[in-house]
């Protein structure tokens, strides 16, 4: 690590694929520490491995490469709100098009039914076998609280995981690409619940703005992993239904549900997400 970090320990590090990296080193939004100039052999510095998760992170919201560059380069606490502001002008141009979208997917025969649901969920029995009991040990935390609804649910968690990542850093704080999202109320469309945006950090840090500290105690919880293809609305639903229906985990829930991201973002990647509930001890 001395030498700083090849291509290929950047793309574990970092979850973007090489022809992700080769294409932000293009458009200067991720560019190399070093490259050779005779073999092209590209090395990034461990610094670099922050903003390459916050852009695997922002691309997951189709955000623009020109837009991330802005956001990542501004003031750090202008870009929650910028991030914010972008996604709610996506909802409404999405919204001035869906009578269009609506009137193309309406079926021809007047007799026949609605299209089907492109949001298909899985079989949540068939789910059940994937669920464990796993002892957590205890966990200090830097979390951010937001009231959102299922359509900016993404955008906040998001935005909160960079928020507190960046303030982190700011005192020097250890801390990995791990974070969770934990759902103390319901979030469904049209109906909006607390979440708490929490990354997992090492060392002795300080409650600022929006930031808050807490410990998550060591305690039991059940446990079943997402696959990439399935970590989304509404899809992931199956996998709550099979974490409540799995029954023999050793107790009750004692505690709100929520999504574990342990790795940077990656299709390549079995699990990419866990959903977790606190259960009593035996």
């Amino acid at each position: 690590m001395a030498d700083g970090l090849s291509t290929g320990e950047m793309v574990r590090a970092s979850g973007l694929s090489p022809k992700a990296l080769r294409l932000y080193d293009a458009n200067g939004l991720l560019v190399p520490a070093r490259v050779d100039p005779v073999t092209g052999y590209r090395t990034y510095e461990p610094s670099q491995v922050a903003r390459a998760r916050a852009i695997g992170l922002l691309r997951r919201l189709d955000l623009p490469l020109a837009r991330i560059g802005e956001l990542l380069d501004g003031p750090p606490e202008a870009l929650r709100p910028a991030l914010l502001a972008w996604w709610d002008e996506r909802r409404l141009a999405l919204e001035s098009q869906r009578g269009v979208v609506d009137l193309l997917a309406a079926p021809s025969d007047p007799r026949a039914g609605g299209a089907a649901d492109p949001g298909e969920r899985p079989d949540p029995s068939r789910l059940r076998a994937a669920v464990g009991r796993v002892q957590r040990e205890a966990r200090t935390v830097a979390c951010v609280t937001d009231v959102v609804e299922q359509a900016a649910l993404v955008p906040a968690f998001t935005s909160a995981v960079l928020t507190v990542r960046q303030e982190l850093a700011r005192q020097g704080v250890a801390f990995g690409a791990e974070f969770w999202v934990v759902f103390h109320e319901r979030v469904h469309p049209g109906e909006a619940g607390r979440i708490e945006t929490c990354v997992p950090y090492d060392g002795a840090a300080r409650p600022a703005g929006d930031v808050a500290l807490r410990l998550e105690p060591a305690r039991p919880v059940a446990s079943i992993p997402v696959p990439p293809a399935d970590c989304r609305y509404p899809a992931i639903l199956a996998y709550y239904d099979a974490l409540l229906a799995a029954g023999p985990t050793g107790g009750g829930p004692v505690g709100p549900p929520r999504e574990v991201y342990p790795v940077p973002w990656s299709d390549d990647v079995a699990t990419v997400a866990r959903i977790e509930v606190p259960v009593a001890g035996c």
